[in-house]
């Protein structure tokens, strides 16, 4: 029997839309499970720094703390640098992120160690006894002379601040600019901006030693991208990876990408062998949530 449903300019009934309003959405923070941990992360209060020392001695002793790890405690598969979401010939240096900071910060808020302990509290105030030996270094704050000769380099190893390049043309300009009757020359400055969802990102991992199952729960955009990532950063199985994206309040953007909350949190999972929760703060996510770089034409 031929199917008579017509979709096209139909108003469709959406399926979601009840138990959100109801209040009965299922987000990230909303997920509890039976002997759940919580992490908190340090993270650089230096735009560029190297890092020449991490103390954890006085985090671990204090009471409900399960667990503190950094770049040296990391499994060898976590060690290398983030999978490049979108590799492009005009990439020029396509360096991404450590899952926790190896020797050098290059951002204010990048993290160095997470944190795990009873509940979020314990966990924060762990995180402040961390102790951390910088040596700032020489940081660029905005785009404007970061080509210029002799400007402070982003990432200390590389001899410039030029990430790729790109020449685009399209249709024939110098043939329109010659005909047109006004022509404008000027520079323009667009500013950084950030997306600001109601929910800011989140994960819940979740391991079970008995079967080998690793699950996710995360505030995000992109879930077999995630998937690949952790597969690659945890060199684990597939099918015996799930990751959940529920509920999501609000994204425009920003929680299509992979952060390293995602990974550190499934690497503790695994490790502590009990759940972990981790939910952004709102400062947390001024700091490190990818943002709008600011432009210049």
């Amino acid at each position: 029997m031929a199917n008579t449903n017509k979709y096209f300019g139909a108003r469709v009934r959406r399926t979601e839309d009840p138990a959100l309003l109801r209040g009965q959405g299922c987000y990230v923070d909303d997920i509890h499970l039976e002997g759940m941990l919580e992490a908190s992360f340090v993270r650089s209060p230096h735009a560029h720094a190297r890092v020449k020392a991490i103390n954890t001695q006085a985090a671990l002793a204090l009471p409900g703390v399960r667990a503190v790890l950094t770049y040296r405690d990391l499994p060898a598969p976590a060690q290398k640098r983030l999978p490049l979401l979108v590799p492009n010939p005009a990439i020029i240096h396509p360096k991404t992120q450590y899952c926790l900071a190896k020797d050098e910060v290059c951002f204010v808020g990048e993290a160095l160690a997470a944190v795990v302990a009873d509940n979020r509290y314990i966990a924060e105030d762990a995180a402040a006894l961390v102790e951390v030996d910088y040596e700032t270094l020489p940081a660029m704050s905005h785009c404007r002379n970061t080509l210029a000769p002799g400007a402070a380099g982003v990432h200390s190893d590389l001899k410039d601040n030029l990430a790729a390049h790109t020449h685009i043309v399209v249709g024939k300009p110098e043939e329109a600019f010659k005909r047109a009757d006004l022509v404008v020359r000027d520079t323009y400055w667009q500013h950084r901006g950030c997306a600001h969802p109601m929910e800011t990102r989140g994960v819940v991992a979740e391991y079970r030693a008995v079967t080998g199952e690793l699950t996710t729960w995360c505030s995000g955009q992109s879930p077999f991208l995630e998937k690949k990532c952790l597969v690659d950063l945890l060199d684990w199985n597939p099918e015996l990876l799930r990751v959940i994206h529920p509920d999501v309040g609000g994204g425009f953007g920003p929680k299509t990408m992979f952060y390293v909350e995602q990974a550190v949190l499934a690497l503790l999972a695994v490790k502590l062998k009990r759940p972990v929760k981790w939910i952004e703060d709102r400062r947390e996510h001024f700091l490190t949530t990818t943002q709008e770089r600011d432009q210049r034409w």
